[in-house]
């Protein structure tokens, strides 16, 4: 392979994230766009080259649109050259030029790189990094800190010279190099391309990595327990000797990960089972655990975990009320249990070769998005927000099955779900009707610091669903004024940003991803799920270029309360 060509079909149906960004290369309005000025195309690309080495490698394109529409570009040669060179003339150490790529009429600009081994410094700009789909500044030494530390830690960069490509699975290896845009006729260029394997003359010596991922079998990963045990457990807590009440499922999920993962979906899918109470609360039948939440607790286990360790495997326990994924390895330095409660965007992987063939394959979120997700999916759910444990070198994340509240009220709660306020205000509601509570309550019901917890009160006493306290503080009461309205009785009309969402789709005739970003403070990702849920309900429906949200037919119940 010689990375000179990258499939463009796969990366225009493909979000930008941690490892991929497009840029058009025109501006001005519909019919009279123009090319973009040179000099601030070559800063942009200095300065996303230097994100993705001093990051974990990545894709550039220009002359894509964010729809994912190839419209090239319209500068002479000369300007096309200068702009493919920028990364190693505007880069200390120097990096990979670009190429120029034609479909049909149309030719982009694409860059590939794979991460330096140490900090990389645009001239005059300093040391970008990518994380997630943003480039924000850093130091040298806090980048060439997490790379040594990757250095140091993982067994993922293991060469293993008695390894041999004919170890691995040949069909499972074109399938990744497919998701990842790149030649499925070359298997060995694949494994160079995403550092997975090295060239030494005419020999192609494998990395562990490459053997974890792909292998054939189980015995010729070179590891006794990079797989999954999976045990059952009667009761709530676990029992040993004549008591014992653990049943280990066999056989254990050993092998390539990618299979390993999609086997352990299905064998989990299938024990997980149903819950009775959440069927009560939402009036349709529910796992036990929200899907995405439980299946991004195995795959972080396996992308994550100490490889280095190989006395035990990830192991997932399933209880009568929780179930418990634990893997060896304790957090990177650069990640703490705090940071994880707390949502915050904290981007480490110990394992960043797997880490990203394995988002490649969708089988992993982008680093940093997965762990928040897992937070959404259980307060969506009405279930309490996952638990984080470090000890004894193991890292252990535990779900509950048990909903935050009684569901003694269900229409209360559907009432409450279908308000124009955030989940965790939601939470609360259903949590208290008809009563009160401490702002300390809510921090601890929604794990979030106290001005978070105060601006969000403050929100719902606006609204008018709660009576505030007369002093703020940490002995603050507040008492819930909103009560299930009679049948028949005319409903509340929207309030904050179920308010300000239609207001803008009134203004404008539709909305855009950006628009609900802004009004309910969440991310591009979240808005992106949360606008297809909406399409998906017929509350909206997308143009054909993917980027505006007109009215769908039930528009009109948007940010209403169930009847």
């Amino acid at each position: 392979m010689t990375g000179r060509h990258l499939d463009l079909a796969t990366y225009q149906g493909q979000e930008e994230g941690q490892y991929f960004e497009r840029k058009s290369l025109w501006h001005g309005p519909e019919g009279r766009k123009v090319p973009r000025e040179r000099k601030e195309v070559r800063d942009q690309i200095a300065e996303y080259a230097a994100a993705f080495v001093n990051a974990d490698g990545g894709v550039l394109i220009l002359g894509m649109e964010d729809d994912g529409t190839l419209t090239g570009h319209g500068y002479p040669a000369e300007a096309v050259e200068e702009m493919l060179k920028v990364p190693a003339r505007r880069l200390v150490p120097p990096q990979a030029e670009g190429w120029r790529q034609r479909i049909g009429d149309v030719e982009v600009l694409v860059f590939s790189w794979g991460p330096a081994p140490r900090a990389v410094r645009v001239e005059g700009d300093g040391y970008p990094r990518r994380v997630d789909d943003l480039v924000i500044q850093d130091s040298e030494e806090a980048i060439n800190a997490v790379k040594r530390q990757g250095q140091i830690e993982s067994a993922e960069v293991d060469l293993l010279p008695e390894a041999r490509l004919e170890d691995l699975d040949l069909e499972l290896l074109r399938r990744a190099a497919l998701a990842a845009g790149l030649d499925a006729g070359d298997p060995q260029g694949y494994l160079v391309e995403r550092r997975l394997a090295e060239r030494r003359g005419a020999d192609l010596v494998l990395r562990r990595a490459a053997l974890l991922l792909f292998a054939k079998s189980a015995a010729l990963q070179q590891h006794p327990n990079a797989g999954f045990r999976v045990f059952r457990v009667e009761g709530r807590e676990r029992q040993s000797g004549p008591h014992s009440n653990v049943e280990e499922i066999k056989p254990r999920l050993e092998g390539a990960l990618p299979v390993v993962l999609e086997r352990a979906y299905e064998r989990l899918g299938q024990l997980i089972g149903f819950s009775e109470k959440l069927h009560d609360l939402f009036f349709r039948e529910m796992p036990k655990y929200p899907t995405f939440a439980w299946q991004e607790a195995l795959v972080n286990a396996a992308g994550h975990r100490d490889y280095r360790q190989q006395a035990r495997g990830t192991e997932v326990w399933l209880y009568q009320d929780h179930l418990e994924v634990i893997s060896p390895g304790a957090l990177l330095p650069s990640l703490t249990i705090d940071d994880l409660q707390k949502r915050r965007e904290v981007h480490a992987s110990r394992n960043p070769r797997m880490a990203r063939v394995l988002a490649e394959l969708g089988l992993m979120r982008e680093r940093g998005e997965g762990v928040p997700r897992i937070h959404e999916e259980m307060e969506q759910s009405w279930l309490p927000l996952p638990e984080f444990k470090e000890e004894n070198g193991l890292f252990t994340v535990t779900l509950r099955n048990t909903p935050i509240f009684e569901t003694g009220r269900p229409a209360w709660a559907a009432f409450v779900r279908q308000l124009a306020t955030g989940t965790r205000q939601k939470r609360i509601l259903v949590k208290n009707e008809g009563g009160s509570f401490r702002s300390g309550e809510y921090q601890t019901l929604n794990q979030v610091d106290r001005d978070q917890a105060y601006r969000e009160l403050r929100e719902l006493v606006e609204a008018g669903y709660l009576e505030g306290p007369d002093h703020p503080g940490a002995g603050a009461i507040y008492r819930v004024r909103l009560t299930l309205p009679e049948a028949g009785g005319p409903p509340p009309q929207p309030q904050g940003p179920a308010a300000a969402l239609r207001e803008r789709m009134d203004t404008k005739g539709f909305i855009k991803n950006l628009d609900y970003q802004a009004v309910y403070e969440v991310s591009r990702q979240y808005a992106t799920r949360a606008l297809a849920q909406l399409v998906q309900d017929g509350l909206l429906r997308r143009d054909e270029g993917g980027k505006r949200y007109f009215p769908g037919p039930r528009w009109g119940e948007f940010g209403l309360p169930a009847q």
